[in-house]
This record gives C-alpha cells, structure tokens and sequence, in this order.
C-alpha cells in the first residue's frame, strides 16, 4: 500500500509546480476528488498515480509517499507478533 507521507509538502509542490489540484488531475487522467482524496489523506494512490505525480511535480517519490506493507500494518495492530 502507498500512503502520502507529508501531505502538506505534497500541496505545497503541486502549487510550486505551477498546478491547481484540477489541473493536476487533468494532466494525469484522474479525477479532482481523486486527487484532492489523496493530497488529504482520505484515499492512498494507487503507484500509476503516485509515480505520475511525482513526475508532473517532478519530485522524487519518496519525498512524497512511502510503501507500507500489508503484513507489517497487521503485525502493528495486532500488538507486533
């Protein structure tokens, strides 16, 4: 799972990119809500539409998202065993 590590870097260079979140979406084939979901945490991207991102922003992906494991989020929540 990729999940947005800094949503507020994340707004922040979409703005410095010279993007609005409808113009971003647009660029990359997605939705406003889609992207608006993911720049507030509400929706993690899938990694088409986190690495399409970064390279509109042109960013590195890992200043922006990170890959969580499935298995290590369940080990969390179940007390680490």
């Amino acid at each position: 799972m990729i999940v947005v590590i800094n949503k507020e870097k994340l707004r922040e260079d979409i703005t410095r990119a010279g993007f609005s979140i409808t113009s971003l979406a647009k660029k990359i084939g997605c939705s406003k809500a889609h992207i608006s979901s993911i720049v507030n945490h509400e929706r993690n991207p899938s990694a088409v539409i986190a690495v399409k991102i970064c390279e509109q922003i042109k960013g590195q992906f890992d200043q922006y998202f990170f890959i969580e494991s499935v298995h290590n989020k369940k080990q969390r929540k179940e007390g680490g065993r």
